[in-house]
């Protein structure tokens, strides 16, 4: 386990600084310089007036808090302008372990004694919840039979807190706002008609964080995942169909 850590702390610690830079800061600028800008977004002026049609993910990716790895579960919902624009919602929460015996578990989970009556006290372990919910933009700007890229910006607000039942009753402790940024990079290859592989990589910076729990929130994070185009699969599997023929990949 302490391997693990000491393995992602060296790669992440000596990469910080660089993703922080290349997604806050490179990225939007390189954007904004683009050759042909006025095209692009002549472009983007031109999908948002056509019809959208739904879009919607599950799944997880990695981020680190004090440098331990921190898995985030993310549900998206939204629309598509055109493969070129989307846009939506999703809600965001941390993925908790069980609390390990004789482990050091912060920041996930603390040791809190209290006393009672009977003169033996309790020994409790809070544990940390970390969630919010975002508003997400994401910019297709290369798509081709078999790839795509994107950047995807989210905007999320929630809260963070630690929260344990003791004596029938559920106790929060150091609740409080935050606010964070996350832009990333995203591409994606289409190996089959129904299925691909994709990988993301961003950084989640804190705006707003919880100085009562304190911890490390600013983190890379990525995420490596398979595509299953359910469009495709459909009329693949149902070509007939009066809705195979009204679907629009």
């Amino acid at each position: 386990m302490l391997k693990t850590k000491h393995r992602f702390l060296f790669l992440f610690s000596f990469n910080n600084f660089f993703l922080l830079r290349f997604c806050c800061f490179l990225l939007p600028s390189t954007i904004c310089h683009l050759p042909c800008n006025s095209q692009i977004i002549d472009s983007i002026r031109a999908s948002l007036h056509a019809r959208p049609t739904l879009t919607g993910e599950f799944g997880t990716n990695t981020s680190f808090i004090n440098d331990f790895n921190s898995p985030m579960v993310n549900l998206y919902g939204g629309l598509d302008f055109n493969h070129h624009i989307q846009t939506g919602i999703g809600l965001s929460w941390l993925q908790l372990s069980s609390y390990t015996k004789g482990a050091d578990n912060s920041p996930f989970y603390l040791d809190k004694i209290i006393p009672n009556p009977t003169g033996t006290p309790d020994t409790i372990h809070p544990a940390l919840s970390f969630h919010y919910f975002t508003g997400y933009v994401n910019y297709i700007f290369y798509r081709s039979s078999r790839w795509q890229f994107s950047i995807p910006l989210q905007l999320g607000f929630g809260n963070s807190k630690y929260e344990y039942d003791y004596n029938g009753k559920n106790v929060t402790e150091n609740e409080h706002f935050i606010l964070l940024y996350q832009p990333s990079v995203s591409g994606n290859y289409r190996i089959y008609k129904w299925f691909g592989i994709g990988l993301d990589v961003g950084y989640r910076l804190m705006l707003i964080n919880n100085d009562a729990i304190g911890g490390k929130f600013n983190s890379p994070v990525y995420n490596i995942y398979t595509v299953i185009y359910w469009t495709t699969l459909y009329k693949m599997l149902f070509p007939d169909t009066k809705l195979a023929k009204k679907i629009r990949e």
